[in-house]
């Protein structure tokens, strides 16, 4: 306990995060049973930042095929869920062929990655969300906790981000990173190698959460309000929402919400396209955390508030250094936590295609640039 005491705001962070963490929209694969329980997993991201800088040329080109060729039944597995036969087979087929493609080896972006920052300045949670393949990051949002007690900042960064990928030594979507290297690092390690090197920032811990363990989180808490001005939709997400106005939601279309991506409203007796963007769907997202985890600060008791943890703690896999009852202790003791506490980082980008044909996203500032402007500090 001396380590808890010694980082209270870092670790009331991570108990409220890796419960709730489910609320930032993330889609995880069903058939993964570990999912589906509390675990740990090994997180030795400087041991996979060795082991990947001694990759030959030949172990690269063999990684590429290797990932590509599992990749590609995976996500046609979970395009399956969404599209017809066809359709899937071909966009997991496009994917893929993006993952083997090379061309992207001479391009370099000037915003790609930071200046190190010192290790002591911030202690961090990387909250990561796949999508249902299992190969593809959903979401990913970078919470910085300042040690010198200023107050802490949460970064969505966009899962088409364009940046390296320390395994194909090529330009990749951030979202690939969590595709792992096979025998070198796992999903988590090399999107936090990927996210370190975007942001100058090591990663200290992780937190993931399943898909059926999200709806039965919000369920758990009691559900979430989602306010609206008309009724929504969305046919993809399965969102149904057919009242205006404030409605208490329950996991279900909780989960619609925080995925929607098509959502539609009825107006004036037609149905038509709102909030498209990534950048309101990453609110939306956060919006509901926060509110998760006002519900867990509800509770009146350590005791009530561990049993509510230890209750939906299947739904959670993070990295082996932490434990439910340590994480409950410092989330009780710091419950009075507040969203207006919290900086809300937005990096901005532009559109790009790629010659391989992919649209992707590329930063137009560094990270660090944009960290500065809210954390002085941080400037270099």
């Amino acid at each position: 306990m001396g380590w808890v005491r010694a980082h209270p705001i870092r670790t009331a962070v991570i108990a409220v995060a890796a419960i709730v963490v489910g609320a930032v929209g993330f889609v995880v694969v069903r058939s993964v049973r570990a999912f589906d329980e509390i675990a740990a997993e090994e997180f030795e991201v400087d041991t996979a930042r060795a082991a990947l800088d001694e990759l030959s040329d030949t172990e690269v080109a063999e990684l590429r095929r290797t990932l590509s060729e599992e990749q590609r039944a995976a996500l046609a597995r979970a395009y399956q869920r969404e599209l017809e036969a066809a359709q899937a087979e071909a966009q997991a087929l496009a994917d893929a062929e993006e993952l083997l493609s090379t061309a992207s080896k001479g391009f370099s972006s000037p915003y790609a990655e930071s200046p190190d920052l010192p290790d002591d300045m911030f202690d961090t949670v990387l909250l990561i969300g796949s999508d249902a393949s299992g190969y593809l990051a959903d979401a990913i949002v970078y919470v910085l906790l300042p040690t010198d007690g200023s107050p802490p900042i949460m970064a969505s960064i966009p899962r088409d981000l364009y940046l390296p990928n320390r395994c194909t030594r090529t330009y990749r979507r951030i979202n690939t990173a969590l595709g792992g290297c096979k025998g070198y690092a796992t999903g988590s390690e090399l999107l936090a190698l990927t996210v370190e090197d975007f942001t100058g920032i090591p990663v200290d811990h992780f937190a993931r959460v399943s898909f059926d363990g999200f709806k039965r989180v919000v369920d758990g808490l009691g559900g979430v309000t989602i306010c609206v001005e008309y009724p929504t939709r969305d046919v993809k997400s399965e969102l149904l929402i057919e009242t205006p106005g404030c409605v208490l939601a329950d996991g279900a279309t909780t989960l619609a919400w925080v995925r929607s991506r098509s959502t539609e409203q009825l107006i004036d007796g037609e149905w038509k396209r709102v909030a498209s963007s990534d950048f309101v769907r990453q609110t939306r997202e956060q919006n509901v955390l926060f509110q998760l985890g006002r519900k867990l600060a509800s509770y009146s008791t350590l005791g009530s508030l561990t049993q509510a943890l230890e209750n939906l703690s299947y739904a959670v896999r993070m990295d082996s250094g932490w434990s439910v009852p340590e994480a409950a202790a410092l989330a009780y003791r710091y419950r009075n936590f507040d969203k207006n506490d919290v900086i809300r980082l937005r990096i901005p980008v532009e559109n790009y295609r790629t010659e391989a044909g992919a649209l992707v996203l590329l930063p137009t500032a560094s990270f660090n640039d944009v960290l500065a402007e809210v954390y002085p500090k941080a400037a270099r």
